[in-house]
């Protein structure tokens, strides 16, 4: 799918949605530290398989500060084991996955899913047909082998099955972005659900809250609505967030991107549309969890979740204003969560300026 977004951009301005209820999120005094030791696991356990420079710059992105803004009441080992996840993740889909062979090689797609696999049995991906991935997959076991002794069979195998789950979503999408379709919104969005990989982290949040099972009232409908909430209002966030770079490097897999080919959208009408189904999810979710514990109590299972969901959800937004992922490789978040935002070439400028000003000067 072949899209040149330079034009189309060029210096513009838009106007993000309010997320006024999410942020300042909760954040831990020992974020720091979390960020800090997974990435120097990070520095000896994939040290070999980039070069120096390439590593730095992706570290930099702190993937592992997402991992404790959306996880804040996990304990401390616990969440530095997610964390060092979280960053291998996002090296992996920066710096290896051969996205070519994974949209049109069924035999290469098997290999991968087969190791995955091996290292959910516990076991190493010693000798696989793809030598490639052995290496890449051996800092991989040593993390989820620390992640699953804090996890119930139960929460390892949900777990097991969302990264399965993740895996298709981007095989999905890899598949997509070779071809020359162009989906429209509510399939892209099914798509999204599974290559975003937010399943994952909801199966290690529920290891912080008390086991549904043992409750003697079924709250699995409640659940499943705030699950279902939390999943696009993250998902279509991160679409908002992360446009700007996608548009850079002529990636078109995104919601915005999605309605301006789709539908003949302008920049600012495709993020006002996606704006309103994360302001919609947000509404939703929030009601969806007073009637959780309305009808449930305050301390059932899955209303102490459906707090876990929220931290989720409130993190994510608070990461995409800080990330150098989203938001260009010089930039410097100063505290500020501004609606107005410029897109240019290579980063996106946090502005002072209102709506009101765009109009007055002609730039809306």
């Amino acid at each position: 799918m072949a899209v040149n977004f330079t034009r189309t951009l060029a210096g513009t301005h838009v106007l993000l949605p309010s997320f006024e209820h999410c942020v300042p999120a909760l954040e831990r005094p020992d974020n720091d530290q979390v960020v800090k030791d997974s990435h120097e696991w990070c520095r000896q356990g994939l040290a070999d398989l980039l070069p120096p420079a390439e590593l730095t710059t992706l570290l930099e992105e702190r993937a592992s500060l997402w991992t404790a803004l959306v996880l804040p009441t996990a304990p401390y080992e616990f969440l530095v084991a997610a964390a060092r996840y979280t960053e291998y993740l996002s090296i992996l889909d920066n710096a290896l996955v051969d996205k070519d062979r994974l949209g049109s090689d069924p035999v290469y797609v098997a290999e991968m899913k087969a190791a995955i696999d091996v290292l959910f049995e516990g076991n190493r991906v010693d000798s696989p047909a793809n030598e490639e991935l052995a290496i890449w997959f051996k800092p991989l076991h040593d993390c989820l082998s620390t992640l699953r002794t804090y996890l119930t069979p139960e929460v390892w195998d949900d777990f097991h099955r969302e990264v399965e789950r993740f895996f298709i979503g981007c095989v999905e999408e890899v598949h997509y972005r070779n071809s020359a379709e162009v989906y429209d919104f509510d399939t892209y969005l099914r798509m999204r659900r599974n290559s975003v990989g937010m399943g994952m982290y909801f199966a290690l949040g529920a290891s912080l809250a008390p086991p549904f099972a043992a409750e003697t009232v079924d709250g699995s409908a409640y659940r499943e609505r705030l699950l279902s909430h939390a999943l696009d209002h993250i998902a279509l966030a991160n679409d908002l967030f992360s446009f700007r770079a996608e548009a850079d490097a002529d990636d078109a897999v995104n919601a915005v991107a999605t309605l301006i080919l789709s539908e003949n959208r302008s920049v600012q009408e495709a993020f006002d549309r996606v704006g309103l189904e994360v302001q919609r999810n947000e509404i939703a979710f929030r009601r969806a969890l007073h009637e959780t514990v309305a009808a449930l109590g305050r301390e059932h299972a899955v209303s102490v979740y459906g707090g876990l969901l929220w931290h989720m959800m409130c993190g994510n937004v608070e990461w995409s204003y800080r990330t150098t992922r989203y938001n260009g490789e010089r930039h410097q978040w100063d505290g500020r969560y501004p609606q107005v935002v410029q897109l240019q070439q290579g980063s996106t400028v946090f502005t002072d300026k209102t709506y009101a000003a765009l109009i007055a000067e002609g730039l809306a």
